[in-house]
């Protein structure tokens, strides 16, 4: 089989299978892989996936209850095989984690109803406006996928009709998702605050690395929003957690996938 050079997830789920039964590997979890690639959508490129979706993604099972972390595990295989393809440019599986409270050294709570009110700013307004839409154009795809397949009278073994129905219902069901974070959102100001004492949603912090002597400039946005590669990180992210409600001169230390780091609040405000 040719392996496609920008694969859409429907074909890099087709090369996942042929790699698992060559190997002589069960493909456990697949049901999971399969809502995994139904909720970003069959046709879409894999190269196009951003850590920032696949964080929504983990949030979104987190509320399934204690058996979350069991239905990501086969979903961070596939991840795992995107990358090792070369498809996708970073590890995103590191990114697929069901959110947790944490503390930070000094032993204070993260976390706060501050950090999960859905905060947005203009753009990231907007761009949860274009996703509800783009949705909806899916919705009427499946509605069609759900008519072709009801066409076959044997309903007994009807894979496509059960395919098509929970493609449907993840979609109905990320659509109210992001109609209700819409709906209660509040757009950040962009003018930043004048003499603001702590780090708190929607704020650019400057940090020294206190291993490196490293600086950097992040800014604290929803995970609806998160963009490392802009400097935009989740609130629910460790650093992320880890930052609210500090002061310039503050130190945090912070367990992330690459291991421990140590930084320095040098700066609040642009």
């Amino acid at each position: 089989m040719e392996k496609p050079s920008h694969p859409s997830f429907a074909e890099a789920l087709s090369q996942f299978v042929a790699v698992k039964k060559n190997g002589k590997k069960g493909m456990e979890g697949h049901q999971e892989i399969g809502r995994f690639i139904a909720w970003f959508g069959r046709e879409r490129r894999v190269s196009e996936l951003t850590p920032a979706e696949v964080a929504d993604y983990a949030h979104h099972v987190g509320l399934g209850g204690s058996e979350s972390t069991q239905k990501l595990s086969p979903v961070k295989g596939f991840l795992g095989f995107l990358k090792d393809e070369g498809w996708v440019e970073t590890g995103l599986a590191a990114h697929l984690r069901v959110p947790r409270s944490r503390r930070t050294t000094s032993g204070r709570a993260t976390g706060s109803a501050a950090a999960s009110a859905t905060q947005l700013s203009k753009e990231g307004f907007e761009r949860l406006q274009e996703q509800v839409e783009s949705l909806k154009g899916e919705r009427v795809g499946v509605l069609e996928d759900i008519k072709r397949a009801m066409a076959d009278k044997d309903f007994r073994e009807n894979a496509p009709l059960d395919a098509a129905k929970e493609r449907q219902a993840l979609i109905e069901g990320r659509i109210r998702e992001l109609e209700t974070s819409l709906a209660s959102a509040e757009i950040l100001s962009a003018k930043p605050r004048k003499n603001q004492q702590k780090v708190a949603m929607g704020t650019k912090v400057t940090l020294k690395d206190l291993g490196s002597g490293r600086k950097i400039l992040y800014t604290l946005v929803d995970k609806r929003e998160a963009d490392v590669a802009s400097g935009k990180i989740s609130t629910q992210s460790p650093v992320g957690q880890a930052l609210l409600e500090r002061s310039v001169g503050e130190e945090i230390e912070v367990t992330v996938p690459k291991g421990t780091v140590r930084y320095k609040v040098e700066k609040i405000g642009a």
